[in-house]
C-alpha cells in the first residue's frame, strides 16, 4: 500500500492532478481530489442540497422512483454547474481518482441508506445484495470515450461492498440515439426493447432467479433506461431491482 501511494504521489508530481472545474491543481500531493475547495465547497452547496420535496439530503430522498426499480440512491442532484463538469469528466476521462471520487460518494449514500425505507416501500440492507451489475451504453458512446465508465464504477463499488459484480444487459445496435435531448416520453420510447441479457445470462437465467441486484447508473434524468433494465432483470427472475447513481435530477 505504502509503494502504491509514493508511486502514485511521485506520478501526480510529473502529471500533476488539477480541479475538472476550474483546473486549478490538486490540494492533495497523491492527487485524489478531482475538485478544489472552491469548487467542492460549490458542489455540495449546488448538488448535496436537500430535496425541495422531501426536504431530505439526496442520499435519504425518498422522492424519486420508476417504473419496476423498488429504490434509487444517489449523493447528488444534478444540479449546478460544478456537478455537470464532474460527471462530464467521468464520462470522457478513464481515469482512477475521478471514477473513484464518484464511486466511494455513492458507495457512502448506500452505506447510510442501509436499512431505510426507500421507493415504494421496499427495504433492504447491503448485505441483503446478491449482484451489483452497470446500465448499458450504447456503442457508439463507448467508442467515443474509450470505456464505459458506469462498468468500472460498478467494479469499484463491488470491492468496496464485496458484492460480486456480473455484467447482465448489453444495449442493441438499434440504441442509437441519446436520451439527453429528447422529452420524457420520447426516452422511454427510445430504449424500449432495446436491450436485452447477455447471451450468457440468457443462458443461465436462473442465476437471477430471487436474486437482489444493484444497477450502477451515473445519471437518471426521467428514468426510463433504468425502467427497462429493471424489467428485463425482474422478468429473468430478479427479486428486487434497486439502482445506485452518482446524481439525479429534481423530479
Amino acid at each position: 500500500m505504502q509503494i502504491k501511494k509514493l508511486t502514485a504521489k511521485i506520478f501526480n508530481t510529473i502529471f500533476p492532478v488539477k480541479c475538472v472545474c476550474c483546473k486549478t491543481l490538486s490540494e492533495n500531493a497523491e492527487g485524489a481530489d478531482i475538485l478544489c475547495e472552491k469548487c467542492r465547497e460549490a458542489l455540495n452547496r449546488e448538488a448535496a442540497q436537500n430535496c425541495k420535496k422531501c426536504k431530505n439530503p439526496p442520499y435519504l430522498c425518498i422522492c424519486k422512483w420508476t417504473e419496476h426499480t423498488n429504490g434509487i440512491i444517489f449523493p447528488y442532484f444534478y444540479s449546478g454547474n460544478k456537478i455537470r463538469r464532474s460527471i462530464y469528466a467521468v464520462k470522457k476521462a478513464n481515469l482512477y481518482y475521478i471514477n473513484e471520487f464518484f464511486a466511494k460518494g455513492m458507495y457512502n449514500s448506500l452505506r447510510i441508506c442501509d436499512r431505510i425505507k426507500m421507493g415504494v416501500g421496499a427495504k433492504i440492507g447491503i448485505n441483503e445484495f446478491d449482484y451489483i451489475t452497470n446500465a448499458p451504453r450504447r456503442g457508439e458512446s463507448i467508442r467515443l470515450y474509450g470505456y464505459n465508465q458506469t462498468a468500472v464504477i460498478a467494479k469499484m463499488i463491488s470491492g468496496y461492498t464485496n458484492i460480486a459484480y456480473i455484467p447482465l444487459i448489453k444495449a442493441s445496435k438499434e440504441y442509437n440515439t441519446e436520451q439527453k435531448n429528447l422529452s420524457r416520453q420520447e426516452r422511454a420510447l427510445n430504449v424500449r426493447d432495446k436491450f436485452k441479457l447477455l447471451k450468457k445470462i440468457q443462458k443461465n437465467s436462473g442465476i437471477l432467479k430471487g436474486k437482489n441486484v444493484l444497477i450502477i447508473d451515473d445519471v437518471i434524468t426521467t428514468g426510463s433506461t433504468l425502467a427497462e433494465c429493471a424489467r428485463i432483470i425482474k422478468e429473468a427472475g430478479a427479486k428486487s431491482v434497486f439502482a445506485l447513481c452518482a446524481a439525479a435530477a429534481f423530479m
